[in-house]
Parts: structure tokens; sequence; C-alpha cells
């Protein structure tokens, strides 16, 4: 798998999916900071935005992709 592939499987994601990956993304955020108490929300929310980020650079990876077939 190349390094675009991850972003492209976030693209292609459904709900469920890439809830469980937000919830992935979190987890490992808050054991990085050892799991303090009172950093749920923002582990969660920069979890978000990183799976939405890779979302988008999968789509738009995918289009340019398609362009060029």
């Amino acid at each position: 798998m190349g390094p675009s592939a991850g972003a492209e499987v976030v693209a292609a994601a459904s709900p469920e999916e890439r809830r469980r990956m937000i919830a992935e993304a979190a987890y490992f955020r808050a054991e990085r900071r050892g799991f303090a108490v009172g950093g749920e929300l923002d582990d969660w929310i920069q979890a978000e935005a990183e799976i939405d980020r890779l979302s988008e650079l999968g789509s738009s990876r995918s289009k340019h992709s398609l362009r060029h077939m």
C-alpha cells in the first residue's frame, strides 16, 4: 500500500468506518498523553479533524487519478 492508499481508504469509508477510525485515532492521542482525565473532547476533535483531512486528501487524489485515465 503506497502513501496515498491510506487517504483513499479514508475517503471511501462509510459513516460507521469513519467513526471507528476517529475513535481509534482519539484513543492513540489519549494514550500518548497518558490517559489523563480532561482531554477526551480535545482528543476526539483533533482525531476527527485528522480523519477528515485524510478523507479530503484521498478524495482529491482519487479525482486527480480519474482525470488522467
